[in-house]
């Protein structure tokens, strides 16, 4: 220990044996270590024959405090107080966190117990909570005060209030000589400027909100104005983390984000991150030119787990400017995002914009892939520009190739999206075979394909109801197809999710992905998903409705349901779609048609009622394995199929 260390372990030594009950074993512990440490004199003291400290009446008890005091006031008076590094240092994070006197003492103390092992062990003489033990006999507080007390601390990030950890950054300063100035200690508590991977470019689509983002940054770090919020928003991929940190390169104004990880081993928490938030806007606001980056938000703006008031009162009252960034703003509280002062959604992008940021990225760490393999890639991994980055140094540190960047590519993509395949399969765009000769509609559904492809307008829905296998979603891959469209197809399975909040997430994202494509939208299994809200027990089933209701109202492009059951729907969403159109079993004649076009048998009446050209797509199939071709072991196939169906227009007769 040094000369400082030594008087600060005697200060404290005589405090806290004041208010120690001297007939405890961890005082008999404190005195030891006293002794031990100074070499002092303890021939002075009364033993008992187990060689402790003889306290047998009150009066002794009196004496020996008394005595023991004397002699750690004797050894503070042989020390000289030479100022020392330590005590620089404490006073710099003093004013760096403009700490009272009660908080700088307990800072001290912190600091004390995690740097010096002679000091930790002396701390540990003392039973129970040591660091309220000290608040309460050395500061003199009272419970109340005392608690308060360490609550504002960490607030502040100095310490943690329940397990009483210190923040590491305080550690790692005192445990490196060199960090010995005010500003080599301020770059460890904020970390290092944010830079920009992406450039103006990659984010042209976003042109006018960049321009605005920056104007508000800029104008608002100029005039010191408080409660400067700018929420980024939208899914995974999309680029909000670098758009922020291009935002602030862009206007000069340098960007430090807060903590995401206490170190390389701990996840930071709600609370590390709160506390992380506080001391950079505490320093920043002193420095001026700053803006901060909080990165998933969704941590700590949760509406289950914050306090809404304090939430409020600190979006309101920051002095440096914040971008915040999340995934999901279906948790956040309204009250919250009434307070950003700029929101920007973040929707898919575009094939031709995720391509240019795979060349941009693959470009600027100089790593060369064939065009074409590029364009695959771009088509088959839609992830985010950090993912691509880590791939190539991974490629790049073992020596790899093209083909050992696409593993990579697809090892990384993999664990990210949760999905077993993570290469999209084209074929499922394929519309198979479709003939609107064996499709009975309540409508004329040619005429409607022609009117819809000459009249040069995409914003139109379709809602196809009726019996399963009857061509529903066939049919809208086919006039996707005639109108040159792409095609984002998602079944109820891709959509519904067992947490709250993100069956909506997922079902705004399929209207993102399809906008961004400029594609059909097709929602499957719809019922699942948009039941009547008046048979509605749970707010979620609500809300999941609501958000189908929203997105139909703002989608530009072909968005088509499709459902078995039309009765379950949700009134206002069938007002919504722009065509209704009942798909039922075949005629007589079509299905005497479908018998010659599935099977090649001419003039055949088979007499089903009920048939639908899935049933006859399946008995073809199984016709095949088994090699049948007779007419009449077909008829007896095709009726088995129909048998097994439940609709309320069979139950008297499968026969017209």
């Amino acid at each position: 220990m040094n000369n400082y260390e030594k008087r600060l372990f005697l200060d404290y030594a005589e405090k806290l044996i004041s208010g120690v009950d001297v007939s405890e074993y961890s005082f008999q512990r404190v005195f030891d270590f006293v002794i031990s440490e100074f070499k002092a004199d303890k021939s002075i003291f009364k033993y008992d024959k187990y060689g402790d400290v003889a306290v047998e009446s009150k009066r002794e008890k009196e004496k020996f405090v008394k005595t023991f005091l004397y002699l750690v006031r004797q050894l503070k008076k042989a020390i000289r107080p030479i100022e020392t590094s330590y005590e620089k240092k404490l006073e710099i994070i003093k004013d760096i966190y403009n700490l009272n006197e009660y908080e700088f003492e307990v800072t001290k103390f912190y600091i004390a117990q995690e740097t010096n092992n002679i000091f930790k062990n002396f701390i540990g003489c003392i039973s129970g909570n040591e660091v309220m033990y000290f608040v309460q006999n050395y500061l003199g507080l009272r419970v109340g005060k005392a608690e308060r007390l360490l609550e504002e601390m960490s607030k502040k990030n100095i310490c943690r209030r329940r397990n009483g950890d210190i923040n590491i950054n305080l550690v790692k300063i005192f445990d490196n000589p060199k960090l010995n100035t005010k500003e080599k200690i301020t770059e460890v508590l904020l970390g290092k400027p944010q830079k920009a991977d992406l450039t103006a470019n990659d984010y042209r689509h976003l042109t006018k909100e960049k321009g605005f983002a920056e104007k508000i940054l800029s104008n608002a770090v100029k005039s010191k104005k408080k409660g400067i919020n700018i929420l980024l928003y939208g899914g995974v991929g999309t680029g909000k983390t670098e758009f922020a940190k291009l935002v602030a390169n862009e206007v000069n104004i340098p960007m430090y984000a807060v903590i995401t990880e206490k170190d390389m081993t701990k996840e930071a928490d709600r609370e590390d991150r709160l506390g992380d938030l506080y001391t950079k806007q505490n320093i920043l606001a002193k420095i001026g030119n700053a803006c901060i980056l909080f990165d998933e938000a969704e941590d700590v703006l949760n509406q289950d787990i914050c306090s809404k008031g304090y939430y409020n009162r600190l979006l309101e009252n920051m002095g440096v400017p914040v971008i915040w960034t999340t995934n999901n703003i279906w948790d956040v509280d309204p009250a919250f995002l009434r307070r950003m002062t700029y929101c920007i959604e973040f929707e898919k992008l575009s094939e031709e914009i995720r391509l240019d940021i795979w060349n941009s990225v693959l470009k600027k760490n100089k790593l060369k892939v064939d065009k074409t393999k590029v364009e695959e890639l771009n088509r088959n991994y839609d992830i985010p520009p950090s993912l691509i980055a880590n791939a190539v140094k991974t490629t790049k540190l073992i020596g790899g190739d093209e083909n050992d960047f696409e593993t990579f590519i697809s090892n990384v993509a993999k664990v990210v999206t949760k999905k077993k395949l993570v290469k999209k399969d084209n074929k499922s765009n394929e519309i198979g075979q479709y003939d609107a000769n064996l499709v009975n509609t309540d409508i004329d559904i040619k005429d409607l394909t022609e009117k819809i492809k000459n009249c040069g307008k995409l914003n139109f829905s379709l809602c196809l109801y009726g019996e399963p296998g009857t061509g529903k979603s066939l049919y809208a891959r086919y006039l996707a197809k005639e109108l040159g469209l792409d095609v984002v197809f998602k079944r109820a399975s891709d959509l519904i999710d067992c947490y709250v909040g993100n069956t909506e997430k997922a079902i705004a994202d399929a209207f993102a992905e399809a906008k961004a494509k400029k594609a059909m939208l097709i929602f499957d299994e719809a019922d699942s998903f948009l039941r009547s809200r008046q048979d509605a027990f749970r707010s979620w089933e609500v809300t999941q409705v609501n958000e189908m209701l929203t997105q139909m109202e703002s989608h530009n492009y072909p968005f088509v349901c499709t459902t078995n059951l039309l009765d379950t729907l949700d009134e206002a969403s069938l007002r919504r779609f722009t065509f209704k159109i009942k798909f039922d079993f075949m005629t007589k004649e079509q299905a005497n048609e479908a018998f010659e076009h599935f099977f090649g048998i001419k003039d055949y009446d088979l007499g089903i009622k009920g048939l639908t050209a899935g049933d006859f797509a399946t008995v073809k199939k199984k016709a095949d394995f088994l090699n049948i071709n007779d007419a009449e072991e077909l008829k007896n196939m095709l009726l088995n199929e129909v048998k097994l169906k439940s609709s309320k227009d069979l139950k008297n007769s499968v026969g017209f």
